[in-house]
């Protein structure tokens, strides 16, 4: 699917090019609930937190969901850390749904570059404490050199 189509996803990037690739395999679990493996890859560029610039970031997850006839069912299964997750099932499921929500939760909160330094240094003052930068200081400097009005 492309990313471009995903709107929520899309909207949640920094350019929504590429694709992501699924793959869903339905069955039934030991206890004899319809399950369906979901496998979601492709790389999505984000927006570094830490400099600005893109982040080619790499989405790969497997989930595994069971199925339950109604909202009252769903209801009457008690939270759990069980890797399965209940959904209602429908004879009109939407896979495409299913996959943007799965892609938007596995985005990371705050993406950085693993090597990303700050865009501010902080230089660590006499005592050896970190000194950081005042946030509008360059403000102040643009204004005195007449930079800004």
């Amino acid at each position: 699917m492309a990313v471009a189509a995903l709107s929520r996803l899309a909207a949640s990037v920094m350019r929504p090019d590429g694709v992501v690739t699924y793959d869903c395999e339905g069955g039934v679990d030991g206890q004899g609930r319809p399950t369906l493996r979901l496998r979601l890859h492709g790389t999505l560029r984000l927006r570094c937190d830490r400099c600005g610039e893109e982040l080619a970031w790499q989405l790969d997850c497997e989930r595994i969901f069971f199925f339950v006839r109604s909202e009252a069912g769903l209801a009457d299964i008690p939270v759990d850390d069980a890797p399965e997750e209940p959904l209602v099932g429908s004879t009109h499921f939407d896979l495409a749904a299913l996959i943007e929500d799965e892609a938007i939760l596995q985005l990371p909160i705050s993406p950085r570059h693993p090597d990303c330094a700050a865009p501010f240094p902080v230089e660590p003052d006499a005592d050896g404490e970190e000194e950081r930068p005042h946030p509008f200081a360059e403000l102040a400097r643009l204004r005195k050199d007449g930079g800004v009005r």
